[in-house]
């Protein structure tokens, strides 16, 4: 009766949602790069060649994302149906989050267990509790990995548990 059909369509419009903040603007990109590098400044670490390390491959991978994210809509625009685009989105999504967390800790260092009223310390806390999170929602992590191995890349499916 095409009810997986509609499940499917439902899930990739959940992925494109959730796998567009990997673009590298809005609370889970460039915003938050942007305020970080501020953050690093503020506190005098900016000039440390490991957070400068970091944040250079923070921007690469939002960049990367931005790009990748640009081709699916390009391709769902010209009424293509959505493909592994918005998998990959939404795996990308929760790396870079997960990255953007571990800069943010990196910069912040035990600055970040507990609010001292120093200028953009204490604000990466609903930010860094939350970023684990996304990789629930819209497919698990490992399912997108599955997914990916599977049906894109063409790799045999996992065995079944024995009974």
């Amino acid at each position: 009766n095409g009810g997986w059909a509609v499940a499917l369509t439902t899930l990739m419009n959940e992925r494109a949602a959730i796998g567009g903040g990997g673009t590298g603007g809005g609370s889970s990109g460039g915003a938050d790069l942007s305020r970080l590098v501020a953050l690093a400044q503020h506190l005098g670490v900016a000039g440390d060649p490991l957070i400068r390390q970091e944040i250079a491959d923070t921007w690469i991978n939002l960049r990367v994302a931005r790009y990748n994210n640009e081709r699916a809509l390009a391709k769902i625009r010209s009424g293509q149906p959505p493909g592994p685009e918005l998998s990959i989105a939404k795996l990308t999504l929760t790396e870079n989050l997960r990255r953007t967390a571990e800069l943010a800790a990196h910069i912040l260092g035990p600055r970040i267990t507990a609010d001292s009223g120093e200028w953009g310390t204490f604000a990466w806390s609903k930010f860094l509790l939350g970023a684990p999170g996304m990789r629930v929602a819209g497919g698990t992590d490992e399912v997108m990995r599955n997914i990916l191995g599977e049906r894109v890349l063409g790799l045999p499916k996992e065995p079944p548990e024995p009974q």
